[in-house]
């Protein structure tokens, strides 16, 4: 993808400290300012894929919880036989 040019406003104590920071690493002020935006993007982007999935953690835990309780309601009540649902079989006491 080719790059795009982008303008930025900085405040003029921003502008300075980042051209004392790009000075210090010996770069320019511009490219530290795209890799600090390029980190920050790659900061937000893992957030959402973070978020996403303890969502769908979530989601399968309230599954799971709703399976055990129909899963062990009374057997009068239409309940699950555990002892078919379990894979290993109960070991007798």
């Amino acid at each position: 993808m080719p790059s795009q040019r982008l303008t930025i406003e900085l405040d003029p104590d921003l502008v300075a400290t980042l051209r004392h920071a790009a000075a210090a690493v010996g770069t320019t002020p511009e490219a530290l300012a795209a890799e600090a935006v390029a980190q920050a993007y790659e900061v937000g982007l893992r957030h959402r894929v973070l978020v996403e999935r303890i969502e769908a953690v979530d989601a399968q835990i309230a599954a799971i919880a709703r399976f055990v309780e129909e899963a062990t309601a009374p057997a009068d009540g239409g309940g699950i036989d555990l002892e078919r649902l379990c894979r290993y079989p109960r070991k007798p006491k």
